[in-house]
């Protein structure tokens, strides 16, 4: 599961292996091996590779987050999906992390006008 979660967080930040390489200081050779399943990174690797991605260290392994995160995440989804200013925002949120989608939310909602204004 590893193997795929690494592959997919690469392309989805659209870096070559070369690149994510380059990154971790590492061979090209060692991230394909880790794509294909044949080696896995060392643990000491695995925190590095996650703050390259911008994601928790579950997420490299796969890991499901908590259903309650997985609620908030869905709620904040729906509600980015059905509020005309937000659709463009939740066009790009479709493959954002939990930590992301609730920084965005965050951002949004100090942007909001006040209504004490």
């Amino acid at each position: 599961m590893m193997n795929v979660q690494i592959k997919k967080l690469r392309k989805q930040m659209r870096i070559t292996q070369s690149q994510l390489a380059e990154r971790l200081n590492v061979s090209q050779s060692t991230v394909a091996s880790w794509e294909n399943g044949t080696r896995r990174p060392d643990l000491d690797l695995v925190p590095a590779i996650a703050a390259v991605f911008g994601v928790s260290v579950n997420d490299i392994y796969g890991a499901e987050p908590p259903q309650e995160e997985q609620d908030e995440v869905m709620q904040i989804r729906e509600m980015l999906r059905r509020g005309p200013s937000y659709r463009t925002l939740f066009k790009t949120m479709n493959n954002a992390t939990p930590e992301h989608v609730r920084a965005a939310t965050a951002m949004l909602k100090a942007l909001e006008p006040n209504d004490a204004d």
